[in-house]
């Protein structure tokens, strides 16, 4: 029995498993904050989708007439 504990307690094998699950959680975050309502990636886009709507709408402001 005590040779099952001591070779419990020597295995590295969860370590590995630890780390992902470490390195999992660390790119969960960073995926969170990017594409959060907050994020740069966010505000980028809205501004991008800001800019054609408001360009389409210049395009298109009394342009009806003979439809």
């Amino acid at each position: 029995m005590q040779n099952k504990i001591s070779g419990f307690l020597k295995s590295e094998k969860g370590v590995t498993s630890i780390e992902y699950g470490v390195l999992a959680a660390g790119l969960a975050a960073v995926i969170a904050v990017v594409l959060g309502d907050d994020g740069a990636f966010t505000q980028a886009l809205t501004g991008a989708f800001e800019t054609v709507a408001g360009s389409i709408q210049e395009q298109t402001a009394g342009g009806s007439e003979g439809n």
